[in-house]
């Protein structure tokens, strides 16, 4: 090998070590389950009430729901669909006096840093 080929191919070894340390070769699958629970969502509104359609809906939803309260985050994307989630399965009733729009201001924050 020559140097020259040596040295131009090394040059993109300090940029995957820079994508190792930020993370982006991490998989977090929180984005992908708040996606289908949306999804899960809109559907649930359109179905039947009482039918087998709208409980294998809710039960689907269910089990991302699980997950998403149970498995930690391993990416900044990852905590705000973790955010997202709470902010889009809450009223305003189930929080404390201010504790919602403290956490709506702290996901868009943290959106514009992503």
């Amino acid at each position: 090998m020559k140097r020259r080929s040596f040295l131009t191919g090394s040059i993109t070894v300090p940029a995957l070590g820079a994508a190792i340390a930020t993370g982006a070769f991490i998989r977090d699958p929180h984005l992908g389950w708040l996606n289908q629970w949306l999804d899960l969502q809109a559907a649930w509104r359109k179905s039947g009430e009482n039918t087998a359609e709208e409980k294998e809906l809710w039960g689907r939803a269910a089990v991302i729901e699980k997950d998403m309260s149970s498995k930690g985050a391993k990416t900044l994307q990852g905590a705000l669909a973790q955010i997202e989630w709470i902010l889009a399965a809450t009223e305003p009733e189930d929080f404390q006096p201010g504790h919602r729009q403290a956490l709506s201001l702290a996901f868009e924050t943290l959106s514009q840093a992503a």
